[in-house]
């Protein structure tokens, strides 16, 4: 009996001592519900895992948004690529130019000036004239994409023979009447001017005969207002053989193709390719002809 209650006593004791031993402070914290130093780094990793998913997502997106920005843009210049490449219909191009002529005109109205005769502002017969004709240029006016003409074609005389050269004649010179479809896409490259005997002319023609090369040449024609004798002459004392000449001494396929210059004649340089005038360079510089010609004709490749 003694001994039991030795043992109860003892284990009694040492329940009290435990009772009374500090707790570290991990125990603390957990009575006071506070988180530990462990438990603190574990959230903290938590947090930087978060921050940096929530960073590469926003990358991520950014990135995919640019992606699509990109393609978007691409989709848009490809459409704009597509509507400059894509060939205008006969009546869309006329509506075009039609705006172009009619601007033309309006801004040569607003460009007259009052003449001052004797202290009144009255125009003479000869100034009212000259505007009209100047409104009635700008009115008919040709702008590249427009019908190129072929019946005036036929009227032009082969220097050569001293004849003009008619429907036969004319479907030979011009791509598109001929008879083979192999050549009716080619361009036919013309340059005219309206001067007789023109200097500047005649100093082309000397540089095109020996600076163009040749498969433009071959395509190439000119017009001027000179006699069949007349250019015989000058190409016979220049030595000059590789080049295609025809006569408008009337002027009348100069005057359908409105090349005769608004204030002054000149020379002019037309494209014309599958029953359009493709281009049309006014006023070419002597100096820069034979370069003129070459650019006309390469930019229809592009």
């Amino acid at each position: 009996m003694k001994i039991t209650q030795t043992i109860v006593a003892a284990v009694l004791g040492a329940a009290v001592v435990d009772a009374f031993v500090p707790m570290n402070q991990s125990s603390l914290n957990i009575l006071k519900n506070e988180p530990s130093s462990t438990s603190l780094y574990g959230a903290f990793n938590r947090r930087n895992k978060q921050a940096d998913l929530m960073k590469k997502m926003q990358e991520a997106k950014k990135q995919r948004e640019l992606n699509e920005g990109g393609e978007v843009a691409a989709a848009i210049v490809e459409e704009e690529k597509s509507k400059a490449n894509k060939r205008l219909s006969d009546e869309e191009m006329k509506t075009q130019n039609d705006l172009k002529r009619f601007q033309e005109l309006l801004d040569s109205e607003s460009a007259t000036v009052n003449y001052d005769i004797g202290g009144s502002n009255y125009k003479t017969k000869q100034q009212e004239e000259e505007e009209i004709d100047a409104g009635a240029r700008g009115a008919d006016r040709m702008f590249e994409g427009d019908p190129a003409p072929t019946d005036v074609f036929e009227d032009l005389v082969n220097f050569t023979t001293g004849n003009a050269l008619g429907k036969n004649g004319a479907s030979r010179v011009v791509p598109w009447l001929n008879k083979s479809s192999a050549k009716q896409k080619d361009c036919l490259v013309v340059l005219t001017d309206p001067r007789e005997k023109s200097s500047e002319l005649r100093s082309s023609l000397k540089s095109i005969s020996k600076l163009l090369p040749a498969d433009i040449r071959s395509k190439m024609i000119i017009i001027n207002a000179d006699t069949p004798a007349e250019n015989r002459r000058f190409l016979k004392k220049n030595e000059i053989d590789n080049l295609n000449i025809y006569c408008d001494e009337k002027r009348e396929w100069m005057r359908e193709y409105t090349v005769l210059g608004d204030k002054r004649w000149a020379m002019n340089l037309l494209v014309l390719q599958e029953g359009r005038v493709e281009r049309l360079v006014r006023e070419v510089d002597v100096e820069l002809v034979t370069q003129v010609i070459k650019s006309s004709v390469t930019s229809l490749k592009k």
